[in-house]
């Protein structure tokens, strides 16, 4: 019965952890696309990142944003330490880059 219980946490966590690196892509996939707009300013959109981050994923910490641009392109990555809900069987750090053209008028 005590390793149905503890197999039953480890899947609830590793089911957690897949529905908080997919919100963490998603909230970073927006904010590189918004990032990639003529008139936007990296340090606007990263700190909107944190705050969006860390409302999506709960159990974030010691999050690192860092978000480039070459001109053509803005490149953003999210580092992060994931704490489960629940007991925190293994520490889990959560990394997710993205990359979108910057868009202007025509």
């Amino acid at each position: 019965m005590l390793v149905f219980f503890v197999l039953l946490t480890l899947i609830a966590q590793i089911g957690f952890l897949v529905i908080a690196r997919n919100a963490a892509s998603v909230a970073l996939e927006g904010a590189v696309r918004q990032a990639g707009t003529q008139s936007s300013d990296l340090v606007v959109a990263r700190d909107r990142l944190e705050r969006n981050l860390h409302a999506t994923v709960p159990g974030t910490q010691d999050a690192e944003i860092v978000m480039t641009s070459d001109g053509r392109i803005v490149t953003g990555t999210v580092s992060f330490d994931w704490v489960p809900p629940g007991p925190d069987l293994i520490p889990v750090t959560i990394s997710v880059t993205r990359e979108a053209p910057i868009v202007v008028p025509p």
